[in-house]
């Protein structure tokens, strides 16, 4: 019945009213939920391209199996931004990503799918090149990709990506993803596009003073996935201040020498500049502030006002000022650090 139904209403040249139609959706409405998914796989595929179908069938085939529902989710324009958000949060993967497959994702169904948090959907969403994303889901993709490797090369490769924040990736990357940065993005930062390449190397010089267990563990944390604003927060939770040095040596680019002149200023201006510089997040910084002032509690204590003051300032702080300065001071000898 349900085929006879579908190919009446689907026949070459058939005229039927606005009314007749209807009655025919309906019924065919109706029907689906009996049918086997045989049936209702070939209603799907006919049905997905078509303009003229009753909203309802189509999120009703959009919400059943992957093998009926996929056409749907590709293909048709019926289903609304309302629909796919829904089907985003309510379904399977495999749903997820046959809505990053569609010709058009909006803005706030990328947002969503993004919200999925799951790896698969967010690649697959990517390498969409008519997917959409806001800015503030870009920005969201891009420091999820700090602790998500697989997601690097993808975002990279989006046209959408801004220069700014591809830099900012940089301070994650590995060195053939950095080159690429280098390259995708030149003299949009002349500044500090000179220093990546030695900032790592550097880094690693200026830690051969760095006791042996020290440079152990920091060598397992980064094997392990790297210098994060988790693992700095963790490592402060852990009162463990001679690896956290090492660490956010490390992360900056910056001589070791120089931790204590950058970490422990009174007013925490240089430390807010080398996490802003880094890529870390209002929220991260304040945890990481908080647990060094925790620590050096015996000698400083931070009040309500202070508090107020370094998130203000690190609000207001500009990326790309606060990684030109940071690039400024790797240059500084350990010699004038020391002085420091």
């Amino acid at each position: 019945m349900a085929r006879s139904i579908a190919e009446i209403c689907l026949e070459d040249g058939l005229t039927l009213n606005e009314r007749e139609f209807a009655l025919i959706f309906d019924i065919l409405h109706k029907l689906i939920r009996s049918v086997e998914m045989r049936v209702r796989r070939d209603l799907a595929q006919r049905l997905a391209s078509r303009l003229d179908v009753p909203r309802g069938l189509i999120v009703t085939l959009a919400n059943d199996q992957i093998d009926v529902a996929y056409p749907v989710l590709v293909e048709s324009e019926i289903l609304e931004d309302a629909d796919l958000i829904a089907i985003s949060f309510g379904q399977k993967a495999s749903h997820q990503i046959a809505i990053t497959l569609r010709e058009r994702v909006s803005p706030a169904v990328s947002e969503a799918l993004v919200g999925t948090n799951n790896p698969d959907v967010i690649d697959s969403l990517m390498r969409n090149p008519t997917a959409e994303l806001a800015p503030p889901t870009m920005r969201r993709l891009v420091d999820m990709s700090r602790d998500t490797p697989p997601l690097r090369g993808p975002l990279l490769q989006r046209h959408d990506l801004s220069p700014e924040l591809a830099w900012r990736m940089s301070h994650w990357v590995g060195d053939v993803l950095r080159e690429f940065i280098t390259e995708k993005f030149p003299m949009q930062y002349p500044d500090i596009e000179p220093e990546i390449g030695d900032a790592v190397q550097g880094a690693l010089t200026g830690g051969m003073d760095t006791p042996r267990d020290i440079m152990a563990r920091l060598n397992e944390i980064e094997a392990a996935g790297g210098i994060t604003a988790k693992t700095l927060v963790g490592t402060l939770g852990n009162d463990d201040i001679e690896l956290f040095e090492a660490m956010f040596a490390r992360l900056t680019g910056i001589d070791p020498v120089a931790m204590p002149v950058i970490v422990y200023d009174p007013g925490g201006e240089p430390f807010a500049i080398a996490c802003k510089a880094c890529g870390i997040s209002d929220r991260e910084f304040e945890q990481l502030y908080l647990l060094l002032i925790k620590t050096l509690a015996g000698e400083h204590e931070a009040d309500e006002e202070e508090l107020k003051t370094i998130r203000a300032f690190y609000r207001n702080l500009d990326d790309l000022a606060a990684r030109t300065t940071v690039s400024e001071w790797r240059r500084v000898p350990s010699k004038a650090w020391e002085t420091a």
